[in-house]
């Protein structure tokens, strides 16, 4: 049968035959004829200026007509995000037209019904503001946000529509209608399934939580579900840690009741597995059994991802201390289902030696480089060690020139070196005070100071500082230059005139100091030669880089002080003690030292320990001959390190020893101490909650004709002995501020008294340390435990630019 065509079909056969012809002819006009562009113009801008479209596009007066070049002046207008449509045309005078269409301009944003979310909040997450081009996918994604944003409030079933009006003159009025509903909180979480571990402590290793009393303050109780993912593979790797690696946790179900939600979360725990046989291989640097020494998982422990890790890691940073910056240490398990034990095998591939390269210095404005460069441990092509990298940093902080110092290596284009670089953020190492005020112990004083710690960017201290009041007088100057002649001595010169107004007596200073220190690492003992031997390099043999060893940390120094001193205006009612002291002296010791500092900051550490040891021999000249030593110190310990806990927490125990001797018979026929040499403690320095120069070894005072005496006075002691437990956290870590809690116990005695741990005074308080442009500050408030009758308190405590 043959097919039947109508007239319209054939009609519109025929047209298209027409229109395809008609292109084509066209098409091959213009490849074979060449239109010169009279002119390029655009039409259809209100508010975008024609110059900055005429930027984007490439199509000139007087060039070729080129399509391709068209096709890519529409698109780069269109990517400029200003139009919603952008057309080009070539009119038959060959004047090619670029017609625009802008897109709205929005003159207004309306957020509606929203009464429980604050409206910045709302903005903030919309992210779409009035006097702005509208953007409509930009208005779909800010939408999406403000319903993420009540989701994290707590309100789940919150609704949130818009609808985009554009009226006159191409403006846009954005509309956000929300129905809030009721807020919705977690009222009960719960586990199923859980054997092993109780609900309570599960809990405690989530983020999210049951909603509490405050919850409208603190939005406890919100359910956001990409913290509950998070919490999910917290609690796998809990029970990972716990040898359950064939554990499952199934997807919480989320349970909605009418006044909150109820969180369920089931547990599938399997078998506990236990550690089969510990192997190690591949490249190494040791006997396999010395080398097994260092990891902490063996044999028949609970399988536990954790020590695995720490293994791992010092196996690492073993290796990295030996010089192979890249080793690798690949964990390989095997388990054994049917003995319900993990089979491990360490295999280690060490890489070739490493060495730095360049040593690079960034950040310092005002510090010189040689100033950072003489901290570090490291140098220019020496063996890589990164302990010797901690330690430098560590170095770096315990300087206080600095807020912060990162050091980070960077691969070289040679496979056996890195560069180190050493990037600081310059802290405020000036300060400048000025400023009146009353005390108890003081009274009314007037007081400037001025101190540089990086003078120029040297390294050197300079300190100067007066003080006027009621009841004292201070003129002191110091000058620090910490590496001497370019050589790690240090070099301390001090001067000094203080006048003090006690109760019972005055006491004035005069005279100077000299100290010198030196890093014993670096001292060649003879017949020994240095304390801190460094390894041999040779053909055969790499560097070592041994740990840090005690001599590490530790300077040994002597120092020379002269003073004359004097003691008058001494009450009538003074104790004799302090009578039999009046008058003047001359004083010329002799003071060596030894200090160990490992703290990883001078004033807020984490970690590390701190002491000191000195002895005073007077008696080289001068008028007083005595012995006085004094020990202290302060160690550190991380208990916790976690940003989402705020910062570190940090244990602080610590103490001091002081012991004195005369060795010349005073006034009273005694071999005392001289006065102005006792322990008088009290104070934010020692016994907190006590007032200054209020603890130690009383005796009678006010006394008649008759020997009737009405009062006691604190006439020091020859010995004493302070014990401090503190505990820091933070407050506000990133700026600075931390808070302590502590606890002390002390007091000074006299060389017949006879020690008892219940002569010493107790104290509890708190306080904050804030290290603030103007130099490390202390306020602290100590309460006294077992106060005596004749104890004076002070309870509030307050030091700028002094170390805790």
């Amino acid at each position: 049968m043959k097919p039947q065509f109508t007239i319209v079909e054939f009609l519109q056969t025929v047209l298209c035959c027409v229109f395809v012809l008609s292109l084509t002819s066209t098409s091959a006009l213009w490849a074979q004829e060449k239109v010169s562009l009279k002119d390029v113009r655009i039409t259809g801008n209100v508010r975008v200026e024609e110059d900055g479209i005429r930027l984007h596009i490439k199509s000139r007066a007087g060039a070729d007509f080129d399509p391709a070049l068209v096709e890519q002046d529409v698109k780069a207008i269109f990517r400029m995000g200003f139009f919603d449509d952008v057309e080009a045309q070539l009119s038959p005078e060959n004047v090619l037209i670029y017609s625009v269409k802008e897109k709205p301009y929005v003159r207004e944003v309306r957020i509606q019904g929203a009464s429980q979310v604050g409206r910045e909040k709302i903005e903030s997450a919309l992210g779409v503001t009035p006097r702005t081009v509208l953007d409509r996918s930009k208005v779909a994604e800010g939408i999406e946000k403000v319903r993420r944003l009540y989701g994290e409030q707590g309100y789940g079933n919150a609704r949130v529509d818009y609808a985009v009006s554009v009226e006159s003159n191409n403006q846009a009025v954005l509309v956000l209608d929300i129905n809030e509903g009721n807020r919705l909180l977690i009222k009960k979480i719960s586990f199923e399934g859980n054997r092993t571990f109780n609900e309570s402590e599960l809990k405690g290793l989530m983020a999210t939580k049951e909603e509490w009393l405050f919850s409208f303050i603190t939005n406890r109780g919100v359910l956001d579900r990409d913290i509950l993912t998070n919490d999910v593979a917290i609690l796998g790797n809990h029970y990972i840690d716990h040898g359950y690696i064939d554990h499952k946790i199934d997807e919480p179900v989320v349970l909605r009741g009418r006044d909150g939600l109820e969180l369920v979360i089931r547990v599938h725990e399997g078998p506990q597995y236990r550690v089969g046989k510990v192997e190690i291989g591949g490249d190494l640097i040791q006997g396999g059994e010395e080398m097994l020494k260092q990891v902490k998982i063996t044999e028949g422990q609970i399988f536990r991802g954790s020590r695995l890790r720490d293994d791992i890691s010092t196996l690492t940073d073993l290796y990295s201390n030996k010089g192979f910056a890249f080793a690798q240490i690949e964990p390989v398990t095997k388990v054994n289902a049917s003995e319900k034990k993990v089979d491990i095998a360490l295999v280690i591939a060490k890489g070739p030696p490493v060495y730095f390269n360049r040593v690079l210095v960034a950040g310092n404005t005002k510090t010189r480089d040689k100033v950072v460069r003489r901290e570090l441990l490291t140098s220019e092509q020496e063996l890589y060690s990164s302990s010797k990298i901690s330690q430098s940093r560590n170095a770096l902080q315990r300087t206080g020139y600095f807020e912060d110092v990162q050091l980070t290596t960077k691969k070289t284009d040679q496979p056996d070196t890195v560069d180190l670089l050493v990037d600081v953020k310059e802290g405020p190492t000036g300060t400048f005070t000025l400023g009146a005020g009353f005390s108890s112990g003081d009274g009314f004083i007037f007081n400037a100071s001025i101190a540089e710690k990086n003078l120029f960017g040297r390294g050197q201290g300079l300190n100067g500082s007066f003080a006027i009041g009621s009841s004292r007088q201070d003129f002191i100057v110091g000058f620090t230059e910490p590496y001497f002649n370019d050589t790690p001595m240090a070099l301390r010169v001090d001067a000094f005139n203080t006048e003090r107004e006690y109760n019972d007596f005055d006491e004035r200073k005069l005279g100077f100091g000299i100290n010198t220190s030196y890093p014993l690492k670096d001292l060649s003992v003879p017949f020994y030669g240095r304390l801190r031997k460094q390894p041999a390099l040779g053909s055969d043999q790499l560097a070592s880089n041994p740990p840090p060893s005690i001599w590490d940390y530790m300077r040994g120094g002597v120092g020379y002080e002269l003073t004359h001193e004097t003691i008058d205006n001494i009450e009538a009612t003074a104790p004799t003690t302090i009578q039999d002291e009046k008058g003047t002296s001359l004083t010329s010791a002799m003071s060596p030292s030894i200090s160990y500092d490992s703290r990883d900051h001078f004033f807020n550490p984490t970690e590390g320990t701190k002491s000191a040891f000195s002895v005073k021999f007077a008696g080289l000249g001068g008028d007083n001959r005595f012995i006085k030593s004094d020990l202290s110190g302060r160690w550190h310990y991380p208990l916790l390190k976690d940003p989402n806990w705020g910062g570190a927490y940090v244990l602080a125990l610590g103490g001091s020893l002081g012991y004195g001797v005369g060795l010349a018979e005073r006034n009273n026929g005694q071999k005392d101490l001289p006065l102005f040499e006792r322990y008088f403690l009290g104070g934010i320095n020692s016994v907190r909650g006590f007032a200054e120069r209020s603890l130690g070894p009383r005796e009678p005072a006010n006394c008649d004709s008759n020997g009737n005496c009405t009062d006691t006075e604190v006439v020091g002691g020859d010995r004493a002995m302070v014990l401090s437990a503190e505990l820091m956290f933070p407050i506000m870590e990133q700026f600075g501020l931390r808070g302590v809690a502590f606890f002390d116990m002390g007091n000074s005695f006299g060389e017949s008294d006879k020690f008892s741990i219940t002569d010493l005074r107790r104290s509890v308080g708190f306080g904050a340390r804030w290290m603030s442009p103007f130099g490390p500050l202390r306020v602290e408030l100590g309460f006294p435990l077992n106060k005596q009758s004749d104890d004076e308190t002070s309870i509030i405590g307050f030091t700028l630019g002094a170390q805790p």
